[in-house]
């Protein structure tokens, strides 16, 4: 007789969730823990029913919703090429997704939005949260209707949900802050940080991890203010703007979010003979110009298309048969310079 995934766990000495793992070839497993548990398997017959299973989804498909604020932020369109991959993939078991979308960070449009969802019967959400006690609220509900949730290129500090894809976030502060210190050697920085929201844990992260970076190994870099443009690009010029004003030794800009191209076409339209270092985050079809002509130093990449890949790829096997994924599925930190661009 076959045993069980828990049955299996038990003569381990594991998790169920490890158990899942090995089974389905999955990372995130101790080779030889690995190998322990599927000689168990192997031993006493173990199968899964997934193909079973899969043919029957096709009788009633599984309706995945996602919920970002994609509207006027372009850093969104390779997170969405993601989905549209995993979705092809899983076409054949007639996988639907239910796309919602907004501008900025508006806690009555997202949660809006998720209860129209809810309302169409999704199986699963996926989505970008906003740090709000009203999210954590909404995110209970959905736990007690038993509609699992993955947070998606950005966490929340409290409330129940499957797991988290996307960048670390805090690490990712702490990077832009080396990059900074390197190109400033030992020459004085004057940095004002544009962020997207205070309601955004990533955002927040991001500026952690360079405040403290900069604190503790580049005392030469100085933080003028932080200031929010709400991912928007005219918001992010009229700031970068009013602040070449303002601050006439401001010479370093820190970007923890989008709003890069408004950003630089401040720069590019009123600092005149100022040579101001400026760090963000990703690569987009926006900012791209900018990054080729020099005027962004560096920016740093999260896999955005594995974001929204994942996502659905990892909602849909636990809707499957129960495989749960890591609490974090951590996308990589990638350093671009302006000769990745030259030479494509």
């Amino acid at each position: 007789m076959s045993l069980s995934i828990k049955q299996i766990a038990e003569l381990a000495g594991v998790s169920r969730g490890t158990v899942d793992r090995a089974i389905n070839g999955r990372e995130g497993i101790n080779p030889e823990i690995k190998a322990k548990i599927l000689a168990i398997a192997a031993e006493a017959g173990y199968r899964t029913n997934r193909a079973g299973k899969m043919l029957g989804i096709r009788k009633k498909p599984f309706k995945i919703g996602i919920q970002m604020p994609a509207v006027g932020n372009d850093f969104f369109v390779d997170v969405q090429a993601g989905l549209g991959a995993a979705a092809v993939e899983l076409a054949d078991y007639g996988l639907e997704l239910m796309i919602r979308t907004m501008k900025g960070y508006s806690v009555e449009k997202q949660i809006a939005q998720i209860r129209d969802l809810v309302a169409e019967g999704i199986h699963a959400l996926a989505f970008v949260p906003i740090d709000h006690p009203d999210i954590s609220s909404l995110l209970n509900e959905l736990s007690e209707r038993e509609i699992p949730v993955m947070t998606i290129n950005t966490d929340i500090t409290v409330g129940p949900r499957l797991g988290y894809i996307g960048n670390d976030y805090f690490h990712s502060g702490t990077i832009a802050a080396g990059l900074m210190g390197l190109i400033a050697g030992k020459r004085p920085l004057k940095t004002l940080i544009l962020t997207g929201s205070t309601r955004i844990l990533g955002h927040n992260q991001r500026i952690a991890g360079f405040e403290q970076t900069v604190k503790q190994n580049y005392p030469e870099i100085g933080i003028l203010d932080v200031e929010e443009n709400q991912d928007d690009d005219n918001k992010s010029y009229q700031l970068v703007k009013a602040a070449l004003t303002r601050w006439p030794e401001m010479d370093a800009l820190y970007l923890t979010a989008a709003g890069v191209a408004g950003a630089c076409q401040a720069l590019q339209d009123h600092a005149g003979e100022r040579r101001i270092t400026l760090i963000c985050f990703d690569q987009t079809k926006s900012a791209a110009p900018f990054q080729k002509s020099g005027l962004i130093t560096a920016s740093i990449g999260q896999e955005p298309f594995q974001q929204g890949y994942l996502a659905i790829k990892l909602l849909f096997e636990y809707l499957l048969d129960g495989t749960k994924p890591p609490p974090r599925t951590l996308t990589r930190n990638e350093i671009f310079i302006r000769e990745h661009l030259l030479q494509r």
